[in-house]
């Protein structure tokens, strides 16, 4: 019961008012996490998240990656510092919501999400609660467990970080597994 009254709840929740100041970020295949895009400069990174509330960003963990909202968002830089890599977790208070195809991330279940994306990949894949990437959507899902519930009491596995990835780190990923 908790679940589904959470699920109307966030869905009658207004972003971005008065009285609730959390920031909406839509995962986009290809693309990035709004306001961050896949190819962006560390610079044009800093200024698109200094409009948001509370992003507290974090520039300071390596020359090639960047964590704001608490660590919920990740963004990782190529050799010529641009973005390649943007990954998102939701968690509570992390400070901003994340979504994609018109819901909250926390309101997937593993297994839902994996059908949706294989489904916009065009691929049968078998379900993995570890990690699988959907090469033609650029989108990677990772580790598929119940401490990632936060809608639902911890009873679903949810995946802990959802990315998007340009086709240069495909390429990289690629060329690793082959050894």
């Amino acid at each position: 019961m908790r679940f589904a009254a959470q699920k109307r709840i966030l869905r009658e929740i207004p972003i971005h008012n008065e009285s609730n100041p959390l920031s909406q970020f839509d995962i986009n295949p290809h693309d990035g996490v709004d306001p961050v895009k896949l190819g962006m400069t560390r610079s044009a990174v800093k200024l698109a998240l200094s409009t948001e509330e509370n992003h507290r960003l974090d520039q300071t963990a390596s020359e090639t990656s960047d964590y704001a909202f608490g660590n919920s968002l990740q963004i990782e830089y190529d050799n010529a510092g641009h973005v390649q890599f943007i990954g998102v977790g939701f968690y509570d208070d992390c400070g901003c919501d994340y979504w994609f195809a018109d819901r909250h991330i926390a309101e997937y279940e593993a297994s839902e999400l994996f059908a949706l994306l294989s489904k916009l990949d065009q691929t049968n894949p078998e379900f993995s609660r570890s990690e699988h990437c959907f090469k033609s959507i650029g989108i990677v899902v990772s580790v598929a467990d119940p401490q990632y519930d936060y809608l639902g009491d911890h009873q679903r596995p949810v995946y802990g970080q959802v990315s998007v990835i340009n086709q240069q780190y495909l390429d990289a990923v690629a060329a690793i597994d082959a050894g």
